[in-house]
């Protein structure tokens, strides 16, 4: 091992104890690249590196995608997207057993064609679904879990912030990435849905009857879905952008922007909520940027070290098959999760691990997929779990009361990862469908 990696490993370990004691992601990663870059190169390197990376950065218009998106997901939760589309799915799925479980996990993909970020589905469907489904009679455990765990769906459908957050870092195509996670997707509500399936079966106890509620006549299922329409709408806009050609994926969040500012002025939406709306993605970003600027520099300062590279051909070398590496990075992601946010985890361990697994022969788009997904589920583990705390204050309920339900849906997510990491062609299908590499 040269010098330049012994200082790499001493200085990653060093801003992992320093974000473990508490100091801010961001200062943990500056102060920690400062030093390595005198250790390796002295101060003319680090001066270089911090003067060079945030200008570049700054100035590369790919990074206006971000704010653009989370305006996308604040415009969505003011004119009342999520409500439309909770309201259409439960007069299609209301008198099935297990119809409101099912509504709020198809209601969550819509909803995440335009929030982008699991929290808002988490907030969002936590205070329009379980008040009815404490109404109708269905476990609290299982609500609450079902509840967090479709929220995670968000991460997986585009507009996903947390995979394009992955892309800017990583230099992958945004467009191309975005469809994969679509195919994790659609594939996810399907799983989701037949575990709830099955657990009404073995659980008939936990979900109450729907013989006694009123039918729904089929034309006013039908004019539900017109609610349905403006997501679908600013869904096509950021997709059919990225894919077919209409412009960059880049320009999709400014398009999908444009569309739902017409569609909040057509609501009549107070011009208060909307400025409210432009600040709340402003003040997003200006937390969100400094992370992603450190962790391009600290990135850096692990590409210029090696560490990534000699840990992988010191893996190969041991001869381990690739899903025994596989399944030490789902636990470290766990770790990460019970004391980190999503955006953090992605931020420190993207430069160690995309390149580690990369190296071991898994589809980049795929690994992306899998562990942006694996980020979102380690944010149901205790103690800290953001998006069980979410629900938890938008419920006002105690958060171990959320864990508790969260358990089988946790369980049954790190199930699908495997299945993605061993049969990585369930992820793949649709984007060859369409032509994508």
């Amino acid at each position: 091992m040269t010098p330049e990696m012994i200082i790499g490993l001493v200085v990653f370990a060093v801003m992992i104890a320093m974000v473990l004691l508490g100091v801010p992601i961001f200062v943990s990663m500056l102060a920690s690249a400062c030093v390595g870059f005198i250790a390796i190169g002295g101060v003319r390197m680090m001066i270089v590196q911090f003067t060079t990376a945030p200008f570049s950065l700054g100035a590369n218009y790919t990074y206006a995608v971000l704010p653009l998106f989370m305006l996308v997901g604040s415009l969505a939760s003011v004119t009342g997207i999520a409500q439309g589309a909770f309201d259409a799915m439960h007069k299609w799925l209301g008198r099935v057993r297990g119809g409101l479980l099912y509504t709020v996990v198809c209601a969550n993909a819509l909803f995440g064609a335009c929030s982008g970020i699991s929290v808002a589905g988490n907030v969002v469907f936590g205070r329009l679904a379980v008040p009815e489904l404490e109404r109708q009679g269905y476990d609290r455990s299982l609500s609450y879990g079902t509840v967090t765990g479709a929220g995670v769906l968000s991460s997986l459908i585009p507009p996903s912030i947390p995979i394009i957050m992955w892309c800017l870092i990583t230099n992958m195509s945004i467009g191309n990435t975005l469809m994969y996670g679509l195919s994790a997707g659609i594939i996810m509500v399907i799983i989701l849905c037949l575990f709830i399936f099955i657990y009404s079966l073995v659980r008939p106890g936990k979900v109450p009857s729907t013989k006694d509620l009123p039918k729904v006549p089929f034309m006013e299922k039908v004019k539900s879905l017109r609610y349905v329409i403006p997501i679908l709408l600013v869904f096509a806009l950021i997709i059919g952008g990225a894919v077919w050609g209409w412009f960059p994926a880049t320009v999709g969040g400014a398009v999908a922007v444009f569309a739902l500012l017409l569609y909040a002025i057509v609501k009549r939406v107070p011009p208060k909520e909307i400025w409210h709306c432009i600040w709340d993605a402003a003040i997003m970003n200006a937390g969100m940027f400094p992370i992603i600027m450190a962790g391009t520099i600290f990135s850096r300062f692990i590409s210029l070290t090696g560490l990534a590279d000699s840990m992988a051909e010191l893996i190969a070398g041991a001869n381990m098959p690739r899903i025994v590496v596989f399944t030490m990075v789902i636990i470290f992601y766990m770790i990460c999760g019970c004391v980190m946010d999503i955006p953090s985890i992605i931020i420190i361990t993207v430069p160690v691990i995309f390149p580690l697994l990369t190296g071991l022969g898994y589809n980049e788009y795929v690994l992306c997929v899998m562990l942006v997904f694996m980020c979102d589920v380690a944010g149901m583990t205790p103690p800290i779990g953001m998006n069980v705390f979410a629900v938890s204050n938008a419920l006002q309920v105690r958060p171990m009361t959320i864990f508790k339900g969260c358990i089988p849906f946790f369980i049954l997510d790190v199930v699908c990862v495997y299945i993605m990491a061993i049969f990585p062609q369930v992820v793949e299908f649709l984007p060859k469908l369409m032509g994508i590499s």
